[in-house]
């Protein structure tokens, strides 16, 4: 769900995930110009501060928030619902915050919702939640020029989180911020946290930033882009250096008990320990260090993103402390198998019992439920972390073959090469929880089968059948490429696809390319094992039943230049299979189900739906068949 996009505020591009400092309107510890200059691009501050002090109310309305707080880049103003939520009142109407908001030239305002805590009576929860709801059907005519934000309120009534993400999704805002939430961060009750988010994110649309209101600590801000979350807000920089403490990435120092600075930022590097607790400016040394930590931790957040490590980061950050981890095995409960691109760059790193519990090997799991074999012997041998070898060893009409992972339990050989199976690393020493996934997939696995045989690695684990040694079962192609297309497309898929078909290995023993006679079907990339479909690849998906693989799109004009090999744009997009995931291969069909093109899908099914600009599918090629297919 991690996810780096960009964001147009007013004549602002902004990227995200996006983190906005807090700005106090009456406090000059870090002027905003200074908080630009280290590389902020956004901020935050309080609308109805503004309004209730004279001097700035006068100011911001003549000269515009951005010259009041001294700021040129993005600023978004809240409406008030702290001082809601702390002092149960403010001396001011929703409609005339919206209006002020727009009046003093914010980029983005949010609705004056009402943030009910966690724990209240449902009967609480549905009351304020009916006024927030009436509130912001009231501000959305109030809007001009301004993005305006609707809240996403419940409490930890988890229905009403998803029904308040509903109606306020009807509303049209142009980001939804979560509310009410940062009593559960201070408290450390993050596995509540997760719950909220993900019911509040399932109907939220797919193409608006998320907004964790409140969330400013660095530690949590990879589980945060993981659950789905856009946009951050800190006030922690500068009210955790006034309580003399120094923000890191996996939590809180106290800088009179610190012996080093563990930072290079500007700041520690120009300064030395001693003369950080003995300034007179000490509390603007250490917001000014908080402020470069909660950036760099932003940053390598998005390189995470893009470079493939997002959950290995994730769970990396979760283990600084006990609730946070128990906040990661929540989120395995969750079904996000459909968030999780095919592919990523880099491998697939074992980090612990957590890593058991990611979509990617849930995915795997199911998907291997869609292979089709007619044999009858089961063969299982514990996997190799060594380079494995391609002397032919595979499944056939009579022998299917498989590996057994400690991480993604029973692989079959045929598609043993597919990411992430085949870039997989663990530790040599298997966990308790490693142990036991061994034994209840073999176990499950294996009960489809009238014999099973066993490796010897394998019965030292518990796990039963008759002895394998001395069998040796060449790989039959035609075994492998039907449970490749299995695997990829879907359960029948294969015979549809390669019934009959050879193929074309390269020096390396891997599977390269399949044939139907002198007819290219597929090709098999070399840096995933993902199958391309060529034209004729494509022609015969059509043959799946609708909607399976099926990218939709009814404008004709528009489908006469996908059939040219124009990629297709998001907004085209009518109607799609829901379970395509970031990465599928899929076809292109118009409204009477005619191809029209093939490529690859660069969001998920609902993304597809809800996206209003960027690309939906990349093309490979024209239908024409004169250009070569792109594998990329």
């Amino acid at each position: 769900m991690g996810r780096v996009g960009k964001f147009t505020v007013g004549e602002h591009k902004l990227e995200t995930p996006l983190i906005l400092p807090v700005i106090n309107p009456n406090s000059d510890l870090i002027p905003a110009k200074e908080i630009g200059e280290i590389g902020f691009k956004a901020v935050i501050t309080n609308s109805y501060i503004i309004c209730r002090n004279e001097g700035l109310r006068e100011e911001a309305l003549s000269k515009g928030v951005h010259r009041l707080i001294g700021f040129d880049g993005a600023v978004m103003t809240d409406s008030g619902s702290y001082q809601l939520s702390r002092y149960g009142e403010v001396e001011i109407t929703p409609d005339e915050i919206v209006e002020f908001q727009e009046a003093i030239g914010s980029d983005i305002g949010v609705i004056l919702d009402i943030p009910t805590p966690p724990e209240v009576s449902r009967a609480r929860a549905e009351r304020e939640l009916a006024e927030t709801l009436t509130r912001a059907k009231a501000a959305v005519p109030l809007r001009k020029k301004m993005l305006l934000a609707g809240t996403v309120q419940g409490s930890t009534h988890l229905d009403l989180r998803e029904e308040s993400a509903r109606e306020m999704a009807k509303l049209d805002f142009d980001l939804y911020p979560i509310g009410g939430v940062v009593p559960l961060m201070e408290s450390y009750r993050f596995a509540d946290l997760v719950r909220v988010i993900l019911h509040s994110k399932k109907y939220i649309p797919a193409d608006k930033p998320v907004h964790l209101f409140g969330a400013g600590h660095p530690m949590m801000f990879a589980l945060a882009a993981a659950l789905g979350c856009d946009i951050f807000d800190s006030a922690a920089y500068f009210l955790y250096a006034r309580d003399g403490r120094y923000i890191t990435s996996t939590g809180t120092l106290k800088l009179g008990e610190m012996n080093y600075l563990p930072c290079q930022c500007p700041i520690c590097s120009s300064h030395s320990l001693g003369e950080m607790k003995s300034s007179d400016d000490r509390v603007k040394l250490l917001a000014l260090h908080n402020l470069h930590a909660t950036l760099q931790e932003i940053k390598t957040v998005k390189e995470a993103i893009l470079g493939g490590g997002l959950w290995e980061l994730v769970e990396q950050r979760c283990r600084a402390h006990p609730r946070l981890l128990g906040a990661l095995r929540v989120l395995g409960e969750y079904p996000l198998e459909n968030c999780e691109p095919l592919s990523r760059p880099g491998a697939f790193f074992y980090t612990g019992s957590e890593s058991l519990l990611r979509p990617g090997v849930k995915r795997h799991l199911a998907r291997i439920n869609r292979i089709q074999t007619t044999a009858k012997n089961l063969v299982l041998t514990l996997h190799s972390q060594k380079i494995p070898d391609k002397s032919g060893f595979g499944s056939n009409e009579e022998y299917h073959v498989c590996t057994v992972s400690p991480v993604f339990g029973v692989m079959p050989s045929e598609i043993e090469e597919v990411y992430p199976l085949t870039q997989h690393l663990y530790p040599e020493t298997l966990d308790r929880c490693q142990t036991a996934m061994i034994k209840r997939e073999a176990r499950r696995y294996a009960s489809g089968f009238e014999r099973v045989f066993v490796d010897e690695s394998l019965r030292s684990l518990g796990v039963e059948g008759e002895d394998a040694s001395g069998i040796d079962v060449e790989m039959s192609t035609e075994v492998k490429v039907q449970a490749l297309g299995d695997y990829q497309f879907g359960a029948g898929a294969g015979e549809v696809l390669f019934k009959g078909c050879r193929g074309r290995y390269a020096r390396n023993g891997r599977l390269r390319q399949i044939f139907d006679g002198d007819t290219l079907v597929a090709t098999v990339r070399a840096t995933d094992g993902i199958l391309i479909p060529s034209l004729e690849g494509a022609r015969r998906l059509l043959k799946l039943p609708q909607p399976k693989n099926r990218v939709v799109v009814e404008d004709f004009e528009v489908c006469k230049y996908i059939m040219e090999g124009r990629s297709v744009f998001a907004k085209f997009i009518t109607s799609c299979d829901p379970e395509i995931v970031p990465g599928s291969e899929v076809i292109v069909v118009d409204g009477d189900g005619g191809l029209v093109g093939w490529g690859r899908a660069t969001l998920d099914g609902r993304e597809l739906l809800a996206f209003k600009v960027g690309v939906g599918v990349k093309t490979r090629g024209s239908l024409s068949g004169d250009s070569d297919v792109n594998v990329e």
